[in-house]
C-alpha cells in the first residue's frame, strides 16, 4: 500500500523543483538582450567563440563587397567550401574588386592598396580572393545600369573589372595569387577566372 505522506511529499519536491527551474529559466531568457537596441547597451558582449588559436598568419585575404545580404554565404563559402576558418582577413569595400580600380573614389582604392600591402607584411597573405556578386548597387551607381542590365552583360562588367583588378595586383603585388569570383544572391559563385 502506498505512503500517503511519501506521494504527497514527492509530489510537493517535484512542484518545487519545476518552480525553481522556471525562475532560473526566466532568469536567464528575461537577461539575454532580445534585439539590437538591448544587446548594444551591454556592459559586457559575449561572443562565442568558434576556434580559439594562437596563429600570427593568414594564407588569404578576401576582398568583397560590404552587401548585407551576402554575409553568411561569404562566410560559407570561406570557411565550408574553402576551408579557411580562421586563416583568412577580409577587406569589405562597396563594389568589392572595383573598389580597387575606381577613378571617382581614389581613397577607396588608396585604403585597398594600403591595406593589402600591410596584411601582406602582417600575416603573410599568399593569395587574394576578389568575391564580387550579382545585382551589386555600387556597380549600378558607378558603372551605369546599362552595364549590368542583364546577366550577361553584368557577368562582362565584372569580367573587365577582375582584369583590371588582376593587372593591377601583378604591378603591386607580383608574388600574391589572385581569383576572382562572382557569387549571386542565389548563392552560387561562378569562378571568373583570367582570360
Amino acid at each position: 500500500m502506498l505512503n500517503i505522506n511519501l506521494v504527497l511529499q514527492s509530489l510537493i519536491f517535484i512542484a518545487l523543483l519545476l518552480i525553481i527551474s522556471c525562475y532560473f529559466y526566466y532568469k536567464r531568457k528575461k537577461s539575454r538582450p532580445q534585439n539590437f537596441e538591448e544587446a548594444i547597451l551591454q556592459d559586457r558582449i559575449h561572443v562565442r567563440a568558434l576556434q580559439a588559436q594562437d596563429k600570427s598568419t593568414a594564407t588569404t585575404l578576401l576582398i568583397s563587397c560590404v552587401d548585407f545580404r551576402l554575409r553568411e554565404e561569404t562566410e560559407r563559402l570561406m570557411n565550408e567550401n574553402f576551408k579557411l576558418l580562421n586563416d583568412y582577413d577580409e577587406i569589405a569595400l562597396p563594389g568589392g574588386a572595383l573598389a580597387l580600380i575606381e577613378e571617382t573614389h581614389p581613397h577607396w582604392r588608396i585604403t585597398m592598396e594600403e591595406t593589402i600591402g600591410l596584411l601582406k607584411d602582417l600575416h603573410q597573405i599568399e593569395r587574394v580572393v576578389f568575391l564580387n556578386h550579382r545585382e551589386c548597387g555600387a556597380f549600378r551607381l558607378l558603372k551605369g545600369q546599362e552595364s549590368i542590365a542583364t546577366k550577361d552583360l553584368e557577368t562582362k562588367t565584372h569580367q573587365e573589372v577582375f582584369k583590371d583588378a588582376r593587372a593591377k595586383m601583378k604591378r603591386e603585388f607580383p608574388d600574391l595569387k589572385v581569383y576572382t569570383l562572382l557569387i549571386g544572391l542565389d548563392g552560387v559563385a561562378e569562378n571568373l577566372k583570367q582570360e
